[in-house]
């Protein structure tokens, strides 16, 4: 028999205008539920222009009336369709839902579009079939677009005939006694008729539980919701192995779906870096990973890696049989992006500027304005994030919000299509010069730590702001104030190397500003010249950047400036190892702080002054300034720190620690150190613990002879920077420390002339098959903090080398390094000279005088009894007794 549409339509739906195509949609999910799909045998046939027939086999039963459905009462069973893949990286996940199932009735999988929701849902539903006896009903909303249409979905997977005057009566009644897990999936296009639904289930049922997945929660009561996390990635490392890349789900997911499509592949070390990229560059987000994958046979690894720019045009095949929306990257985001508000799109597409996690503070200074009020940005903000489209993260006590990277991409795509870009560039970038000229003067106290907490990690929208600053439609006085005021942050993350190279391109286009701005010019060059020095590049142009600063600062009669410019000169004796001029600068700077009554520069000054003295060999005066600066900030704490300088607390006993060991206080020195150290790691800072690890750390371990500990210092600087001379250096000292007698000779040789020379020069000495003789008259200008240890390694040498004039020779050249030695009064120095002093009168047969001089000199120390230099000078003259 054929029923027309029209007869089925008002059998069904009694009273109730519904069009055609919600009879057509109810008889695919009929098929379905028959199995006309898989079957050869149809059940339900449509004859062209007449309607439907039933066409199989029909065997008539008793049957028992139902009274609350009229209908035939039948228990539920399970139509979980069958997983084909493995759930990656979700065994956690699992559990939680698990675990709130049987807690609540009802629970909510929310996050993003491709975060695998659905996956995780089927996943958990399977592994509770035994709990529910086998009752678990999946319900796909996904081709539901009608919100008038959910509640027959429903219905027509349970099978059950609705009534035209309570529709859900029908299910309720079904359901009052069953004890089963429905599960819906896809329900942010009919969330509210999902969420009325699932309320009046709760209410009128006692043992149905539900699971829901929806980019947004339902908001009704009982509702528990587990939002569903990307997958873990690595962190970015240059160089992680493919063993420690397979411990993240995310690449773990890679792999595994790589794989089944290419054949053999599998992650080498070679390959690991990449593919940690694709990872990052795709949030964790599981579908985009699977489309990455998939790509994998076309572009190769790091191909594919490079092109991720473009991910919307490269990650376009998805499985054949998948959703149309999640066929593709972009068509996954066009699906959530088209459920949006006009506001809401507003608000997404503004918010696309922000490279990084930002507050609602600074969203609304970026997206509201004459067109788009702060109480309907705030409305909109909240509306996203509820639809996963903005992930919001506590961070202390502020909340700030970011957007995973594909979308921002493609919000960002819609912002300019819309000419929306060049305001909002605008607005982003004004806000963030705001936010760094009103930063806390000194980021070392408590505001200032705070504001680097929540502001830190905005470097890459200052990175944004800069560039549309400088590009042919940005402007450029915000561009100046920008670089300028920024400089701390930048040195504060140790990024030197590219603040450099960003405003070496500035400077040159001052000219183009419509009137001169002598003090932005000023700021400028000041930057400039701090950043050189802190970066150890291009150091031979700081003499003429401090030069332009100074007379920048004399022109516009800023005192605080000339200061500044006034470190910037003795920053250029210093490199140049011209201590003497240096001094002359620093007593200069000295007195010029001192008069100006600003206690940061007097700090300074003396640290100046006491790191001159150290070098010029004054360790007495040396430790005298910097004790005094020590007791001004433990008084102080870090309020007389200025931004563009390391710490007092790390800068301080670093160099003390070099005094105390030259001065023959091993002990002291090592317990200065570890509080340099500390202070290095409760900074935060890289370049604070670098230069404690490199100018102290492996210097005072290889004085004292712990090469363990030296190894442990240089581990703690690894991947830190990319200029890393000393940590080089330090690194061959260790090496050949660890080698021969004669590779432990060039070691001694090269140890003291660090200080004196480039890493180039000091590694090519090195790779020579032995150091030559030095010279009698070896240039070492100033630096003659180390002299005396020159002296005695050139006279080792000289022995070494042997001749008939070798032992005279170094006679006088340990003579002379001793009489240095005493009158800097370093007793280690001296201990050393000393003791090679005596291993050469004890080989010329002048044994009594070598162990009454080594006695003399060991007798003097009174701590750093287990250093190398004073157990090799006991055991010399125990042996000579």
């Amino acid at each position: 028999e054929v029923v027309p549409g029209q007869e089925l339509l008002a059998s069904v739906w009694r009273g109730v205008n519904v069009e055609e195509s919600s009879l057509r949609f109810h008889i695919k999910n009929l098929r379905k539920v028959l199995g006309d799909v898989q079957s050869e045998t149809k059940y339900v046939t449509n004859v062209a222009g007449r309607g439907y027939c039933f066409a199989a086999r029909v065997h008539r039963t008793e049957r028992a009336d139902n009274p609350g459905t009229g209908g035939m009462r039948v228990g539920v069973r399970s139509n979980l369709p069958v997983r084909g893949n493995v759930i990656v990286g979700r065994s956690d996940s699992m559990e939680a839902v698990s675990r709130e199932l049987s807690r609540r009735r009802i629970v909510t999988i929310a996050g993003p579009a491709g975060i695998g929701k659905t996956s995780l849902a089927m996943a958990t539903a399977t592994t509770l079939r035994a709990s529910f006896n086998d009752a678990v009903l999946f319900v796909d909303l996904a081709p539901v677009e009608d919100p008038s249409l959910v509640i027959s979905a429903l219905a027509s997977t349970l099978g059950v005939v609705l009534r035209s005057d309570d529709p859900v009566a029908a299910i309720v009644d079904l359901l009052s006694d069953e004890r089963l897990l429905i599960v819906l999936d896809n329900c942010e296009q009919v969330v509210e008729a999902v969420a009325g639904l699932a309320d009046r289930i709760l209410r009128e049922t006692a043992e149905t539980h539900i699971l829901i997945t929806s980019r947004e929660p339902l908001r009704i009561a009982g509702e528990c919701v587990h939002r569903l996390a990307p997958l873990e990635c690595p962190p970015v490392k240059a160089n992680i192995s493919a063993a420690d890349a397979k411990a993240y789900a995310a690449v773990e997911l890679f792999v595994e779906r790589t794989a089944a499509s290419v054949n053999g592949f599998s992650l080498d070390d070679a390959s690991a870096p990449a593919v940690a990229e694709i990872c990052r560059r795709l949030d964790g987000i599981p579908l985009a990973i699977e489309l990455a994958a998939a790509r994998v046979e076309f572009f190769g690894v790091s191909v594919l890696a490079s092109q991720l720019d473009n991910m919307f045009a490269v990650l376009t095949q998805g499985r054949r049989f998948a959703l149309p929306r999640h066929q593709t990257l972009r068509a996954t985001l066009d699906w959530g992006y088209n459920l949006l508000s006009t506001t809401e799109q507003t608000v997404l597409r503004r918010i696309a500027t922000f490279r990084s996690a930002f507050t609602l503070q600074s969203a609304l200074a970026v997206v509201a304005g004459p067109a788009l009020s702060v109480e309907s940005a705030i409305d909109a903000m909240g509306n996203l994030v509820a639809k996963s489209l903005l992930s919001a993260v506590g961070t202390g006590e502020i909340l700030v919000y970011r957007l995973l990277e594909a979308t921002r991409l493609y919000a960002t795509e819609k912002l300019v299509a819309g000419g929306e870009g060049p305001y909002t560039a605008r607005q982003h970038a004004e806000h963030h010069l705001t936010l760094i000229e009103t930063a806390p003067t000194s980021w070392r106290s408590d505001a200032g730590k705070q504001w680097l907490q929540v502001h830190a990690g905005r470097i890459d929208d200052v990175r944004a702001a800069l560039d549309w600053a400088f590009s042919p439609g940005g402007d450029l006085s915000t561009g100046f104030r920008l670089m300028a005021n920024s400089i701390r942050l930048w040195l504060q993350l140790s990024l030197t190397l590219e603040y450099v190279g960003r405003i070496k391109r500035a400077l040159p286009r001052l000219v183009e500003l419509p009137q001169p701005d002598a003090i932005m010019e000023m700021r400028l060059w000041l930057a400039f010249g701090h950043a050189i020095w802190y970066s150890g590049t291009r150091r031979d142009r700081l003499e003429a950047v401090f030069a332009r600063a100074v007379a920048l600062a004399d022109q516009v009669g800023d005192a605080a400036a000339r200061l500044q410019a006034l470190w910037g000169t003795w920053a250029v004796w210093r490199a140049r190892g011209h201590y003497r001029e240096a001094l002359s600068v620093a007593e200069r700077y000295d007195c010029m702080a001192r008069a100006g009554g600003d206690q940061a520069a007097v700090v300074l000054g003396d640290r100046i002054l006491g790191l001159t003295h150290h070098y010029l060999g004054n360790q007495k005066a040396a430790g005298h300034v910097l004790e005094r600066v020590q007791r001004i900030v433990r008084q102080t704490g870090t309020a007389t720190d200025t931004d563009f300088q390391l710490g007092s607390e790390v800068a301080v006993p670093v160099l003390l620690a070099r005094i105390l060991w030259l001065r023959g206080f091993p002990d002291q020195a090592m317990a200065a150190l570890r509080d340099a150290i500390d202070a290095a790691r409760r900074s935060d800072h890289w370049f604070s613990l670098y230069y404690t690890v490199c100018l102290a750390g492996c210097q005072l371990a290889l004085w004292v002879g712990d090469l363990t500990l030296t190894q442990t210092y240089l581990d703690m600087t690894v991947n830190g920077a990319a200029e890393d001379r000393w940590r080089r250096c330090w690194a061959l000292m260790l090496r050949l420390r660890r080698s021969g007698a004669q590779d432990q000779l060039v070691a001694s040789f090269l140890e003291p002339r660090v200080d004196l020379s480039t890493s180039a020069k000091i590694l090519a000495m090195a790779s020579l098959p032995m150091i030559p003789v030095p010279p009698p008259d070896e240039a070492v200008g100033d630096a003659l903090r180390c002299l005396p240890e020159i002296l005695r390694v050139n006279a080792d040498l000289l022995l070494w080398h042997g001749g008939p004039a070798a032992a005279p020779a170094a006679e006088s050249l340990l003579h002379r390094s001793l009489d240095l030695a005493r009158q800097q009064s370093t007793l280690s120095w001296e201990l050393r000279s000393a003791t090679s002093l005596a291993q050469l009168w004890h080989r010329g047969g002048r044994v009594a005088e070598a162990r009454d001089l080594l006695a003399a000199t060991n007798d003097r120390f009174t701590e750093g009894f287990g250093t190398g230099d004073v157990m090799t000078a006991r055991r010399l003259i125990t042996d000579w007794s």
